[in-house]
C-alpha cells in the first residue's frame, strides 16, 4: 500500500512534466478548426512541435506540401499549446517563392490565420516554424473558405 502511493506521488509530480512536451492535443486542434471561421470547411490540420534553435544555426522549420486548386480561396490559421514557449506561425510556398506569411519580421505583426486566393492548381509547401526559433508546439489547419 505504501509503495502504491509513493509511485502515485510521484507520477502525479512528473505527469505535468511530460505533458508539457507533446504535441498538440485534438482539443487544440478543434479550438484551432473553430477559431478559422463558420464560413470555412476543414481540409488538414499540421501538429507542429519544434525544438530550439542552436546558436550560429537556421530555425527549426516543418515543412509540409499540399496540393492546392485554382480559383479557390484558403485560410491557414496556426493555434500555440497552452505552455508552447513560442507562437507558430505558417509560411506558404510556390516553387520556392513565398506566397504569404501570418507573421511580418519587419513590422514584428504575427496574425492567427492568413487567406489566400489560389490562382494556379498546384503543389504548394507550408514552412511551420516559430517566431525566433523559440521551442514550441501547436497546429496548423488548413480551410476552404467557402
Amino acid at each position: 500500500m505504501r509503495n502504491s502511493l509513493i509511485i502515485l506521488t510521484i507520477a502525479l509530480v512528473f505527469l505535468p512534466l511530460a505533458a508539457a512536451g507533446q504535441p498538440a492535443s485534438d482539443d487544440v486542434v478543434s479550438s484551432c478548426v473553430i477559431s478559422a471561421g463558420e464560413n470555412t470547411t476543414y481540409l488538414k490540420d499540421f501538429r507542429v512541435q519544434l525544438p530550439k534553435a542552436a546558436p550560429d544555426a537556421a530555425v527549426p522549420v516543418y515543412k509540409a506540401n499540399i496540393y492546392l486548386m485554382r480559383n479557390m480561396k484558403y485560410r491557414f490559421s496556426v493555434c500555440d499549446t497552452p505552455g508552447s514557449g513560442g507562437e507558430l506561425f505558417i509560411t506558404l510556398y510556390d516553387q520556392g517563392k513565398e506566397i504569404i506569411s501570418s507573421y511580418n519580421s519587419s513590422s514584428g505583426k504575427k496574425y492567427s490565420s492568413v487567406d489566400f486566393f489560389c490562382n494556379k492548381t498546384g503543389l504548394y509547401t507550408i514552412w511551420y516554424s516559430f517566431i525566433d526559433g523559440k521551442q514550441g508546439s501547436g497546429v496548423g489547419v488548413v480551410c476552404m473558405i467557402r
